[in-house]
């Protein structure tokens, strides 16, 4: 009995939470389309007359983008002993947008992409950390061409937008969440918490995490790999937006491109809209505006490539749909299409 006011209780913070990203998505687009541009027309103007090939080529892009995510996750459940063929993971890869543009929370893609390979992962917590370790690595690839492109694009315009802070507050948490995954806690300390009453579980939770660490910590090679393909991975979504923009009339170098989207993607990392909806368009029209783009232009390339994400995201939910379920591995079981993790 004492579940269902927990359960209840979660579902009305869920829906708050919800409520409140959705107020302010429709208060900064109301801000943006009624202050901040002059005639909203112009949007519509330039989104039609669009280049289409330019836009489908844009689109593709996405395609190589599954194949490196799906490899980088690849590499890392291989690392941790757990063997899942490519197009399984980029199957999952596809749901997890799905829910990331649909549902709130800033992983809840991350917790479905878990979920769809749990018939291959032995452990939940363990899956999920591997994922946590993937996106770590795509961080480190953005702040990386970040870093580098920015002073190509100008140092005035760097002390103008002041991104330089937004780029060491992403440095500190990376750094942050590395010392945390190293200091992870050792089989030692699970023994004793093993004997605290009422917390049994979070031993189990502990050990995996200690697992999992000891696992990539012994096979660093494989995720200085990953962070190199990161880096691939982040050039080809700068390229992605470079050639919608293209597509719209923005006429500006790749090397701005390459300043401005690390630092856009990493702004629209804060989890106060739905799928960043009203913020993206905001940083888009600050820092293109930096560069002379006027709003509408800079919000017109803003609404392509969301639409283009729910495109992908309306694939995912498909694939979700018709997805069939594997039969569950049992804990223990040492199968080869499921082998057990190391250590």
């Amino acid at each position: 009995m004492t579940d269902i006011p927990k359960t209840a209780g979660s579902r009305w913070r869920q829906i708050t939470a919800l409520a409140l990203k959705a107020s302010v998505s429709a208060g900064l687009l109301a801000y943006l389309l009624y202050v901040q541009v002059d005639n909203a027309d112009d949007i519509w103007s330039a989104i039609g007359q669009a280049d289409p090939l330019l836009l489908l080529l844009a689109f593709s892009l996405n395609a190589i983008g599954y194949l490196l995510c799906s490899w980088r996750w690849q590499i890392l459940l291989k690392a941790q002993g757990f063997r899942v063929p490519l197009i399984e993971l980029i199957r999952a890869y596809t749901i997890g947008i799905f829910f990331n543009s649909f549902l709130p929370g800033l992983m809840s893609g991350d917790f479905m992409r878990a979920l769809d390979i749990s018939d291959r992962v032995s452990s939940y917590t363990r899956s999920f950390l591997i994922l946590f370790v993937e996106r770590l690595t795509g961080m480190f690839g953005l702040l990386v061409l970040a870093v580098f492109a920015l002073p190509l694009a100008g140092w005035n315009i760097i002390g103008q937008t002041g991104v330089i802070w937004v780029l060491a507050a992403i440095a500190a948490l990376l750094l942050a969440a590395g010392l945390i995954l190293k200091a992870m806690p050792h089989s030692q300390s699970q023994g004793r918490l093993r004997h605290i009453p009422g917390i049994r579980k979070l031993g189990g939770i502990a050990h995996n995490m200690s697992e999992t660490s000891k696992g990539f910590a012994s096979r660093m090679t494989a995720v200085y790999g990953c962070m190199a393909i990161s880096i691939v991975f982040q050039a080809n979504v700068v390229l992605h937006f470079y050639l919608i923009g293209l597509a719209v009339g923005i006429d500006l170098p790749l090397q701005v491109y390459f300043g401005i989207i690390p630092v856009s993607l990493f702004v629209m990392m804060i989890p106060a809209s739905i799928n960043g909806i009203g913020i993206r368009e905001q940083i888009f029209v600050y820092l293109f505006g930096a560069f002379g783009t006027d709003a509408a232009a800079a919000i017109s390339l803003a609404w392509l490539a969301l639409a283009m994400v729910l495109l992908q995201a309306v694939a995912g939910g498909v694939l979700f749909a018709l997805r069939k379920r594997r039969r569950a591995a049992a804990p223990g079981e040492t199968a080869a299409s499921k082998p057990s993790p190391p250590g």
